[in-house]
């Protein structure tokens, strides 16, 4: 459980900081990526990632997505760090802003399958986005009603540019882990940033 070896958070009180590095992911340790953090509730576990999930097998040069990290707890939810080439977006500017890759609107249909883990989101599955600025960063966060995603039925996902990737942190939820946990879940999301040098 992270709260027996993460150090405790700064920003979010009773959680404990996950902070990436080169020691943790084939993106990190390629230089194709920048360091990034989000934090946890105490019981919150680290979730092995396959090889082929993680990219381990083609970094700096995957073209596709791939999963950095995961962590869960069977009772309240399951995050992903979950990065795509912006390549892959037929993005072809280096490091790409936000603003650069789409507009909110446009960004979701592009990355939504990776957030359920299945099948594009439709419209109505859309509950809430919202568009805005931390430590000069430009962030997209969305709020999905998914009944036919892979992850779960409740997803909520904080997007933004990390070189030439789109980088997200995505939760996914059970409609009684969401019920009973969705406080603890936005303040997990609202935790993720990327560290600025």
């Amino acid at each position: 459980m992270v709260g027996a070896y993460l150090p405790e958070s700064f920003e979010e009180e009773g959680f404990y900081q996950f902070s990436a590095d080169s020691s943790k992911t084939p993106a990190l340790r390629a230089g194709a990526l920048d360091r990034y953090s989000v934090s946890f509730p105490p019981r919150w576990k680290e979730l092995p990632v396959s090889n082929a999930k993680s990219g381990n097998y083609c970094q700096p040069r995957c073209d596709e997505a791939t999963t950095e990290v995961g962590f869960s707890d069977p009772a309240q939810g399951t995050l992903q760090i979950i990065i795509i080439p912006t390549t892959k977006l037929l993005i072809s500017k280096k490091f790409p802003s936000m603003g650069d890759v789409g507009t909110i609107s446009n960004v979701i249909n592009a990355i939504s399958p990776a957030i359920t883990g299945s099948v594009a989101a439709e419209e109505e599955e859309i509950l809430d986005k919202e568009e805005f600025t931390e430590k000069g960063r430009v962030y997209y966060q969305y709020e999905l009603l998914t009944p036919f995603a892979e992850t779960g039925l409740h997803n909520i996902a904080k997007i933004t540019t990390s070189q030439n990737y789109v980088i997200m942190a995505s939760i996914s939820a059970s409609e009684a882990q969401w019920s009973a946990n969705e406080k603890d879940l936005r303040r997990v999301l609202s935790s993720f940033h990327i560290d600025e040098s």
